[in-house]
Order: structure tokens, then C-alpha cells, then sequence
């Protein structure tokens, strides 16, 4: 029984890492049109198995990416307050 459910566990962790990696793959191609698309991805991630190291890094990834659309909204207002394009 025991094996089973080390089984089970390594096949959802294996399932796990497959989404995160596919999700770092479309990260190389990121756009701000994207971008929601690819949070998504990493919450599903997260959504497998919550407490995994798979989990913590697809966090990691949802918070670089929330902080540089952030970052962008900023530099654009700035810009438009100035009257930059």
C-alpha cells in the first residue's frame, strides 16, 4: 500500500514538473499580452500539489511576473505624465 502511494505521489510530482517546465518555456516567449495566460499556467502548478518545491518556484514565477507588469505599468504612466511616448 505504502508503495503505492509513493507511486502515486512521484507520478503527480512528475506531472507537476512537466507543467512548470512547460510553463518556463512559454515564459521565453513573454508577452503583456500573455502574461495572464502564463500565471494561470503556474497556478495550475501550484493547484497539483501545493506543498512542493515545484509549487514554491511556480510562486516565485507568479511574483516576478506580477511585479514586472507592475514595473511597466509604472515606467508607461511616467512616461505619459510627461508626455513621452
Amino acid at each position: 500500500m505504502t508503495g503505492l502511494v509513493f507511486f502515486a505521489t512521484g507520478c503527480g510530482n512528475r506531472a507537476q514538473q512537466q507543467a512548470y517546465e512547460h510553463a518556463v518555456q512559454m515564459e521565453q516567449h513573454l508577452t503583456a499580452e500573455n502574461v495572464p495566460t502564463l500565471i494561470a499556467d503556474y497556478r495550475r502548478v501550484i493547484a497539483l500539489e501545493p506543498d512542493t518545491a515545484w509549487a514554491r518556484k511556480a510562486a516565485e514565477r507568479i511574483a516576478a511576473l506580477e511585479a514586472r507588469v507592475k514595473a511597466e505599468e509604472l515606467h508607461k504612466s511616467v512616461f505619459q505624465e510627461h508626455g513621452v511616448d
